[in-house]
């Protein structure tokens, strides 16, 4: 008699926002398109979040939930945020974990320089802690943007396992049970492969969720490994998405996704289950080769932040430039921050990877000092101790401007790339009134070569039109850097 098979099913979800304050003010300034609402997070939270947390979809599903949104929630709907992270220690307590980890400002990893991705990483786990109560076994990579120094990253940071498209796999796999990759050390990191059709299906065709029962009967059902159930071997199907697609992308479906997890899999033969609860029970025992550098929204591996593609409409021109010139001002931030930073920090990079503690309270002055300051001390003069946070807080900023969100879309005369520039903007003004070094004279005239396609806008343009702040926060304007007379920028899309 052959064992009978067991089906699985995971309902991913990806839910994040990208930073919309203002860095200087720290205010989100009022979004139109969000009407009523004041801005996106509010429109957002109340058709999304707080539906999905009311109707107990976090505990039964796996998800990540992206840090500057966390923080947000923290901030302004605190009540919303606790439901997500009692719904997660729920499902710890049978058998495994809901939530997963994100690397912290949502930056495309396999772009980043090695130091930089490890920050991500750390300040993702840090961040998860801090909300969660708990250790992360997984983290979701922003875009699924892996390659195998990512993955190494992650592994070295004790990180077991991810999430990646299928196409990010060299060769055919089986997207019902997971991989092993390995990496250059010799040392594995576990992959997921969500199901593509069935992800592409919940996410862009409004009809294949209609009807849970349906759902699950129909498309569910069709998507099963028919060999490895008459083998009577367990398999898994992930469908995975944005998790703002239940209930704001498309109406009513935060209802679909309860039904679906409550009642409509297991009628159709299918245990709901999260990525920690499957991976515990069965772990990964083949190995796949990763197609590098890949991602789940660019055909291009992650040509869609770095060089530009056709994955966007019109011209992705701009695109390398904007990189350029924040890769430009990354190298300047830190040459600074080296220097500088090593007046009051025995380890300038290591303290960085605390900061966001530090920062956010979850770490004390005095242990960060103990740990990080020159003799293990703390700075006797508080202007020195200031001179020193500020130095950090011109590296958070530097990481916050590689958003992907700044990248992801089709022209240069939009929030998400003014948001970026807006970041950058904040740490030329630290470093110029902290160490009195000028990034801003370079950054102008690099950030001038990129071009929007639909307006008559460079990045420079954007950088004058950003909202006034006093002259003195920033270095004097060179001749060649000055805005020119009449130039303004339209408002864009949200």
């Amino acid at each position: 008699m052959s064992e009978v098979s067991h089906q699985y099913l995971c309902i991913y979800g990806h839910f994040y926002q990208p930073p919309r304050e203002d860095p200087f003010s720290g205010r989100i300034p009022p979004e139109p398109g969000a009407a009523p609402y004041n801005n996106f997070n509010e429109k957002i939270a109340a058709e999304c979040y707080l539906p999905n947390a009311t109707l107990g979809n976090f505990a039964r599903i796996s998800f990540d939930l992206g840090p500057t949104l966390a923080g947000w929630l923290e901030k302004r709907q605190p009540e919303t945020l606790e439901r997500i992270v009692a719904s997660d220690q729920d499902s710890a307590r049978h058998g495994g974990g809901a939530a997963l980890a994100q690397a912290y400002n949502h930056t495309i990893l396999p772009l980043a320089t090695p130091r930089d991705r490890l920050t991500q990483i750390r300040w993702g786990q840090t961040d998860f802690v801090h909300r969660f109560g708990r250790v992360a076994e997984g983290m979701w990579l922003p875009e699924t943007a892996a390659d195998l120094a990512t993955l190494a990253a992650l592994r070295a940071c004790g990180v077991t396992y991810t999430v990646l498209a299928p196409w990010q796999a060299e060769g055919p796999i089986d997207p019902t049970e997971p991989y092993l990759v390995r990496l250059p050390d010799g040392q594995t990191m576990t992959v997921f492969f969500y199901n593509a059709p069935l992800s592409a299906g919940v996410s862009f065709q409004p009809e294949v969720t209609s009807n849970a029962d349906y759902f699950a009967s129909s498309y569910l059902t069709a998507h099963v490994n028919t060999e490895k159930r008459a083998r009577g071997e367990d398999q898994i199907t992930i469908i995975a998405s944005d998790g703002e697609l239940y209930g704001h992308h498309k109406e009513w479906r935060d209802h679909f996704l309860r039904r679906l997890t409550e009642t409509s899999a297991a009628a159709a033969g299918f245990q709901v289950v999260t990525l920690d609860e499957y991976l515990r029970a069965h772990p990964a025992t083949r190995e796949v080769k990763l197609r590098e550098p890949g991602s789940w929204s660019c055909g291009h591996g992650v040509a869609r932040w770095s060089d530009g593609c056709d994955c966007t409409e019109g011209d992705s021109g701009w695109k390398a430039p904007l990189r350029g010139a924040f890769d430009g001002l990354r190298a300047g931030l830190d040459t600074a921050f080296e220097r500088e930073a090593a007046r009051h920090l025995n380890d300038p990079w290591a303290a960085r990877d605390d900061y966001l503690a530090l920062r956010e309270g979850w770490l004390p002055a005095d242990a960060f000092w103990e740990r990080h300051g020159k003799r293990g001390r703390r700075p006797l003069r508080r202007a020195h101790e200031a001179r020193a946070r500020d130095l950090l807080e011109a590296q958070y900023l530097g990481q916050w401007m590689y958003t992907s969100c700044g990248f992801f879309f089709e022209d240069l005369d939009r929030i998400e790339p003014r948001n970026d520039i807006a970041f950058a903007r904040r740490a030329i003004s630290l470093i110029w009134q902290t160490a009195h070094v000028d990034l801003q004279t370079d950054f102008l005239r690099d950030i001038a070569q990129a071009h929007s396609g639909r307006a008559r806008l460079t990045g420079a343009d954007i950088y004058h039109n950003l909202a006034p702040v006093p002259a003195h926060a920033l270095p004097p304007l060179q001749p060649a850097s000055a805005p020119t007379p009449g130039k303004s920028s339209r408002e864009p899309a949200a």
